[in-house]
């Protein structure tokens, strides 16, 4: 009876060694560190670059890869529930006729080696959301429900809104390769930018393949009078909406004050 258990653990311990000599070790170690983990936005803020750097290390018993590598680098925004609306004129009046919402990053920057379309195939690109015409964006549309595959002319509409605020940017070629290892890139972060929790996150592709991949988190706050306004906004609605009143009031007499005529 004693040998039982044993031999059942024996065979145990075999077939994990086996399992372990199955898996494939990863030959490429990808070390990566970005210039600043918080970016603080004051009534000041202007925006700021936000540098992304790092390493692909091989393993001692692997050989060089024939076609090098590809990097691409991806600062990604918390995600948000967006709304894109479709306006059409009624008895001459312009009104919203329809909608769709997308459950998106409230902000992607892209930078990368070469031109998106060559780092790997379309389909290994919509799998790692390599791009902005590869992101996956669940879309509600009106009734509540949620679907994958959308309306084109809505998503087209929702790219070019977040394009044209800065939000949406991608830079093929911005990442400048260093040897045949080190690499580097700086991405823009606009006056506008959402605050949260942001990715930087980095794929090593070669030959089409991803090889390596890695996540470092940022944080954007607001710090003072800013992020005071926030709170209070947030956490104090009807305080928040009697101030602004009175703000409103003081600015309105102030003005017919300065500029009274006598």
């Amino acid at each position: 009876m004693t040998g039982h258990p044993r031999s059942i653990l024996l065979a145990f311990t075999a077939l994990l060694g086996l399992l372990a000599a199955a898996v494939p070790v990863a030959a490429e170690q990808l070390i990566a560190e970005v210039s600043t983990r918080r970016v603080a936005i004051a009534s000041n803020f202007s925006g700021t670059d936000i540098t992304i750097y790092g390493t692909v290390r091989r393993d001692a018993a692997s050989v060089s890869r024939a076609g090098g590598y590809d990097i691409a680098v991806m600062l990604i925004g918390p995600r948000r529930t967006m709304v894109t609306r479709r306006k059409d004129r009624v008895l001459g009046v312009w009104v919203n006729r329809d909608w769709r919402t997308y459950d998106a990053p409230s902000f992607y920057a892209l930078a990368t080696t070469r031109p998106i379309a060559d780092l790997a195939p379309e389909a290994q690109l919509d799998a790692l959301q390599v791009g902005i015409d590869h992101l996956i964006l669940p879309e509600g549309i009106p009734g509540g429900v949620e679907i994958l595959a959308g309306a084109a002319e809505f998503r087209d509409a929702f790219f070019e809104h977040q394009r044209h605020a800065g939000l949406y940017s991608e830079y093929p070629g911005a990442v400048r390769v260093l040897g045949s290892e080190l690499f580097t890139t700086t991405l823009p972060i606009p006056a506008e930018v959402p605050v949260g929790r942001y990715a930087a996150r980095i794929v090593v592709f070669s030959d089409g393949s991803p090889v390596a991949e890695h996540v470092s988190d940022i944080e954007v706050t607001k710090i003072g009078f800013e992020q005071q306004t926030a709170d209070l906004a947030a956490h104090q609605g009807v305080i928040y909406g009697l101030a602004s009143v009175l703000v409103a009031l003081m600015t309105g007499w102030l003005g017919g004050v300065l500029f009274r005529r006598d």
